[in-house]
């Protein structure tokens, strides 16, 4: 993340590993497409000034595991963006939204 104040703000999220039981590879590939556009539309809005840099919340540890997520498995999409909305709020400590005050993702 870039530092807080006039021009662009950064933030990058690395993602090792997604573990996606009981869903098949197509639409596994499916559902890592979605986290990915919906982390960028999140990531979007947060640049774009809809959230305060001070909402990042400080981390000291260099990972971290989230919990299991309950979603539809027979849907690619509200899956992975029910994942992406989980990274996003365990980054930010609060909801997933994204452009000027929206809201976003699985519900």
């Amino acid at each position: 993340m870039t530092a807080p104040g006039p021009g662009p703000r950064e933030i990058e999220l690395t993602i090792d590993e997604v573990v996606l039981r009981g869903v098949p590879p197509g639409q596994a590939r499916e559902v890592l497409a979605r986290i990915e556009a919906r982390l960028g539309e999140l990531a979007g809005g947060w640049s774009a000034g809809s959230a305060n840099p001070a909402d990042l919340a400080d981390r000291a540890e260099s990972s971290r595991r989230l919990p299991p997520i309950d979603a539809p498995a027979a849907s690619p999409a509200a899956l992975g963006a029910a994942v992406a909305d989980a990274v996003w709020r365990e980054v930010g400590g609060g909801p997933a939204r994204t452009g000027a005050g929206g809201r976003g993702g699985a519900r």
